[in-house]
């Protein structure tokens, strides 16, 4: 080799060596310089899951399942809870197209409301497996959907439905349709019937609460919608506070509780939204009176749709209705007990547009699926 090439590979040997030190220096500076060490970032701490709660109330007839297991723990990603006191809890339940949901039950009787169907079969769906696509804790048992009742919608529309139902074992449903199945479910803590006889200042002491009468409200004024078309002045919360207590509201519902004492009568008030009303007591028809600020309307409750109680378990309530908007009257409670039941009106009815409108009405429910 002349000692021109040998000059070159002294050269570039020379350079290979601190190169080689440059970027062992970069490297073990790399701390320095923003790239991250191991010991910046420990392994997050494994946290347990707490214990859940105890239920809100005991577990109606009977049912033989965990806590665990309640909807509200198990899957409270798809059973959100609106509302909760002592008498109810009241779910917006969400299941998108292919959905794995979790293995969750009901441990009490419940009224459920809907306003939309799941459409079609989703051709994207896995084959039906031969049980079905629902799969069940414990396929003998006694609560696993029997004795439901449905109730139609009002007369001349589709939607509202009710369904009665009493407590339902664990399940795993898969939605295999093209729409989600969004519906809303009032649980009673508490199933009231003959009980209220006994129970009611202890269960709802407003019932027994002294009140100032008011006056029926000014008909005048901004008419409420086109699909009722009374004064804004007449919707039952405005009207009736005594008697109607709105315990939730958004965009879509409102959740109202209903109390009318013994020997009382309500102002004058209507329903300005269609409705699902819920009761888990007994009234007896000739304790009821009502007065109508027009005899002739047609919304005076002649379409309204009703469930009977659940056909298990020798059950007397709950009991449900499925309404249009009522126009304005006065309810006179002529009984010895107050009459008391919960109601659950639409703001909107979703019907068959939840297919094109569910995720800009329910943004959330898409992405369930990575919540999983």
């Amino acid at each position: 080799m002349d000692d021109a090439k040998l000059m070159r590979a002294k050269r570039a040997a020379m350079f290979g060596v601190a190169a080689a030190a440059v970027c062992g220096a970069l490297f073990a500076f790399a701390p320095a310089i923003g790239a991250p060490a191991a010991s910046d970032n420990p392994p997050l701490p494994i946290v347990k899951r707490p214990p859940p709660p105890p239920r809100p109330g005991p577990a109606w007839g009977g049912y033989p399942f965990p806590r665990e297991l309640d909807a509200e723990i198990a899957d409270g990603d798809v059973h959100r809870v609106l509302y909760e006191d002592k008498n109810v809890m009241f779910l917006e339940v969400a299941n998108p197209p292919g959905l794995d949901i979790h293995m969750h039950g009901h441990p009490f009787a419940s009224v459920f409301g809907h306003d939309s169907s799941t459409g079609g079969p989703n051709p994207e769906a896995p084959p039906k497996p031969p049980g079905g696509y629902q799969t069940k804790y414990d396929p003998d048992s006694a609560f696993n959907g029997q004795g439901w009742q449905d109730s139609a919608p009002p007369k001349g529309a589709q939607w509202p439905t009710c369904t009665t139902a009493p407590p339902q074992a664990p399940h795993r449903p898969f939605n295999a349709n093209l729409n989600p199945n969004h519906f809303y479910r009032l649980e009673f803590l508490h199933l009231d019937g003959d009980d209220f006889k006994t129970h009611w200042k202890e269960w709802y002491p407003q019932a027994s609460e002294p009140i100032k009468p008011l006056p029926d409200p000014v008909a005048n004024g901004e008419k409420f919608s086109t699909a009722w078309p009374f004064p804004i002045a007449y919707d039952e919360i405005k009207a009736a506070p005594n008697n109607y207590r709105l315990l939730y509201e958004d965009g879509k519902m409102r959740l109202v509780e209903v109390t009318i004492r013994a020997g009382e009568t309500t102002p004058m008030h209507g329903h300005p939204y269609a409705s699902v009303i819920a009761y888990d007591t007994v009234t007896k028809p000739g304790d009821v009176s009502e007065t109508f600020l027009d005899s002739k309307s047609a919304q005076n409750g002649q379409t309204t749709m009703s469930a009977k109680a659940p056909t298990v378990f020798n059950m007397t309530v709950p009991l449900c209705s499925a309404s249009a908007p009522q126009a304005p009257h006065k309810i006179a409670n002529r009984g010895a007990l107050p009459i008391h039941y919960y109601r659950f009106e639409y703001k909107r009815i979703d019907g068959d547009a939840l297919k094109t409108h569910w995720q800009e009405w329910y943004p959330w429910m898409k992405y369930l699926p990575y919540m999983r």
